[in-house]
């Protein structure tokens, strides 16, 4: 029973620990913004308005 004894508080703390998560921060939505695409048009976030969107910056050569 003695040997039981330490495992048991190890097995305590790990249990413990695993409650102990910081709650996730709720998501907010990205500021409107304007940017130039590849043809040179001007676009924004809001013309995609409730749909997912990449943003792909690349080095332009020139």
């Amino acid at each position: 029973m003695k040997k039981l004894l330490p495992l048991f508080a190890i097995l305590m703390i790990l249990l413990s620990a695993c409650g102990s998560q910081a709650p996730e921060p709720e998501a907010t939505a990205a500021p409107d913004f304007t940017l130039p695409n590849a043809t040179g048009e001007e676009v924004s976030l809001s013309d995609y308005g409730g749909r997912n969107v990449l943003l792909f910056f690349h080095m332009a050569v020139g």
